[in-house]
């Protein structure tokens, strides 16, 4: 008597991004609406050089959705009477169903400034009970941030991209180390994972093709040694 049996096969992982400007491109952003940043000025002759088309290409994980919005922050502060209604935390409903949600922005919130100097405040530690108020400061989103998408993607695996080497701009070091600190700090109070990036090759203040391959080499590295 032979026997038989049915050997489902595993779906491939589906992940989604809730970015800014490192992840936007034009055609491959949800909504289409978003604002794009125009890569082909820096030499991106294709979607394939973006970072994460360079993951999915590698892992053969499948882009659920990428919303990402160039120059957006994670806070609501509408520091030009346009971007606070698309910010990171008025977005991150709109990811689809994914297996794993890559998170990778704050450089704008950081960098955003006028002559008088910076105009995003971080703001205190809030893990609760936010107001609209402390939902312009850049700490308290971050922490709301993270307490929605675990509540929304319950079985989605956080992962932040955090690339806070950002050159002149007008970031000073203790400005940028002040940033650093404090996402590391709510990273670890949610237990999301962290990447750190470092070196990536930029022109114009923007990843270039060299530096979207430093980017995804890096998740690459970090997944295989953190696998989900």
């Amino acid at each position: 008597m032979i026997m038989s049996a049915c050997v489902k096969t595993p779906e491939p992982i589906r992940f989604s991004i809730l970015g800014d400007s490192y992840s936007s491109y034009e055609g491959y952003v949800h909504p289409d609406s978003n604002d794009v940043y125009p890569y082909h000025n820096i030499g991106l002759t294709g979607v394939e050089q973006m970072w994460w088309a360079q993951v999915a290409d590698s892992t053969g994980w499948i882009l659920e959705r990428n919303n990402s919005f160039s120059g957006a922050l994670m806070c609501n502060y509408d520091y030009v009477d346009y971007y606070g209604q698309y910010s990171f935390i008025h977005r991150m409903d709109d990811l689809g169903h994914p297996d794993v949600i890559f998170i990778f922005g704050a450089t704008n919130d950081a960098c955003a400034h006028d002559d008088d100097g910076p105009i995003v405040s971080l703001g205190d530690y809030i893990y609760s009970d936010w107001s609209e108020e402390q939902l312009c400061d850049f700490r308290p989103a971050l922490a709301y941030l993270f307490d929605h998408l675990k509540a929304r993607y319950p079985k989605a695996k956080l992962y932040f991209l955090l690339d806070m080497n950002l050159g002149t701009g007008g970031v000073t070091e203790a400005r940028r180390a002040e940033f650093l600190s404090s996402i590391h700090r709510i990273t670890h109070h949610y237990d999301v994972d962290c990447i750190d990036l470092t070196g990536i090759h930029k022109s114009q203040w923007h990843p270039n093709a060299e530096g979207h391959k430093d980017i995804a080499n890096q998740v690459l590295d970090y997944i295989t040694i953190e696998p989900v």
